[in-house]
């Protein structure tokens, strides 16, 4: 797993920061180098602006010469989605509805974000890419 580590540790971070955290990863036992790493990640957050459990996966493989990933992180936050707004990074526009559920594009090129109404709940599923390029 030695290719990709990099990346893998950049995205993990990115998906976990301002938790604490446990990670769970999985590669190719026999040719770690050559096929996509996966970390699934359990967190917990006690910030200003959500306090609870998360989940995220983040995902490496090699492509080419270097290396891309993706992040998936889900926060569950007990609050209405259009007051959870309110709390995405500095510059996020909504970029349209995917069946209902509104998607945003966040500010500071930190990638994209769908706000899914649980009753009084707002589920916020937040998904980017890396690249590792050599």
């Amino acid at each position: 797993m030695r290719r990709c580590a990099n990346l893998l540790s950049a995205l993990g971070q990115t998906v976990a920061y301002g938790s604490t955290y446990t990670v769970h990863t999985q590669a190719e036992p026999a040719a770690p180098d050559a096929h996509g790493v996966q970390g699934v990640v359990g967190m917990t957050y006690d910030t200003p602006g959500y306090s609870g459990p998360a989940a995220g996966i983040v995902l490496a493989a090699p492509v080419g010469e270097g290396c891309e990933g993706q992040v998936v992180r889900v926060a569950p936050y007990q609050r209405a989605c259009p007051d959870v707004v309110a709390l995405l990074p500095a510059g996020s526009v909504q970029a349209g509805m995917l069946s209902g559920v509104p998607l945003y594009t966040l500010g500071g090129n930190q990638g994209q974000a769908l706000l899914v109404a649980s009753g009084g709940a707002c589920v916020v599923v937040t998904v980017a890419q890396g690249k590792d390029v050599r």
